[in-house]
């Protein structure tokens, strides 16, 4: 393993190319995700000392990735890159995984420095919220390079500094309903195999702030606005008080775009561009009103057919947009069956 190790080290030093350097780091950070220490320092050597800036920067993800304890050698690494505006970003991440709550005093102060990219102040404090259980990343999306200069939340975040950094709460998993472990009908059965095929994509990565790929209980306040505006058939309006998508998009040979399955916190503004302008805050008239749109693939509208329902299922279809003529044609004929076809 030394000498396999020494010839990776060796081979990324020696790269001028930055296909060879990627190649040895992915090998390297392999290594290093393991646990292996010495694959760490020639990472950590690479981003003190490597030639080609864009192989540091990749060198220096990897290395803040792996890190998962504290280690002074690391912390020092990172900490003395913090001033540096390539590598800054991964240098936040890496500073608090190998240094914890030591590297609070200084994330704090890069979240306050109007001098750094809100991209970068924005990483600072959610490894804060991350690390320290405050809800500092509450609502906002997990990639904090979206985020804008008002969703830093920096007052909350003086706050907390000036009272000594204390440990909050930490954020709780959507509140699922019994019958996804437990299924006794053949529905909750369907959904209980849609559930198991999330969990696999949530189980690799979960930012429970922004959760995504859950099925959850919904609100009692989003089921009545729905239930105000739609007579929805009651295996649909059970589907969406019971297990109600929070941010769901499914992956399928069928689709070839992401397709997003719309909760009940989501369908009210799932509407906007089918049957509702939201700018001119008013109906779209060629817009057939028995339609609900309930998912979308690439902007294409599924659809569950009102006009055909028999109080407790109703067809789903679909129809291609951008076409001028909306034109549906059925993909299902209830949302059970079409819930089935997702699950498998």
């Amino acid at each position: 393993m030394t000498k396999n190790l020494d010839d990776l080290k060796a081979a990324l030093f020696a790269a001028k190319d930055g296909g060879v350097a990627c190649d040895a780091i992915n090998t390297l950070a392999k290594h290093a995700n393991r646990g292996n220490n010495q694959a760490k320092e020639v990472l950590a050597l690479y981003v003190r000392e490597g030639r080609i800036n864009h192989m540091r920067t990749f060198a220096c993800s990897c290395l803040a990735e792996s890190v998962k304890e504290p280690d002074g050698e690391f912390a020092g690494v990172f900490r003395e890159r913090l001033s540096d505006p390539e590598l800054r970003y991964w240098s936040i991440l890496g500073y608090i995984n190998s240094a914890g709550n030591g590297a609070y005093k200084e994330l704090t102060r890069i979240a306050g420095d109007k001098t750094i990219p809100v991209g970068d102040r924005g990483h600072a404090i959610k490894c804060l919220a991350r690390f320290s259980k405050q809800p500092f990343d509450r609502h906002l999306p997990s990639d904090p390079g979206g985020w804008k200069e008002t969703d830093l939340r920096l007052s909350e975040v003086k706050a907390w500094a000036k009272a000594s950094f204390p440990d909050g709460q930490g954020y709780s998993r959507p509140s699922r309903d019994a019958a996804l472990d437990e299924p006794k009908t053949a529905f909750e059965k369907i959904v209980s195999r849609l559930d198991k095929k999330l969990a696999k994509k949530r189980n690799k990565i979960q930012d429970l702030p922004d959760p995504t790929n859950w099925l959850a209980l919904a609100a009692p306040e989003e089921i009545r606005r729905i239930k105000a505006r739609w007579k929805l058939p009651s295996v649909y309006l059970d589907f969406l008080t019971k297990f109600s998508p929070v941010k769901v998009t499914i992956e399928s040979r069928k689709f070839y775009n992401p397709f997003w399955l719309f909760g009940a916190g989501e369908l009210m503004e799932a509407q906007d561009g089918y049957s509702f302008d939201p700018v001119e805050q008013q109906p779209i008239e060629d817009w057939p009103a028995h339609l609900v749109v309930i998912a979308s693939h690439g902007g294409d509208p599924f659809v569950l057919d009102l006009s055909e329902s028999d109080g407790k299922d109703a067809p789903v279809e679909t129809g291609e947009h951008g076409m001028g003529v909306w034109e549906f044609s059925r993909v299902a004929d209830s949302f059970r069956d079409f819930l089935e076809t997702l699950a498998k």
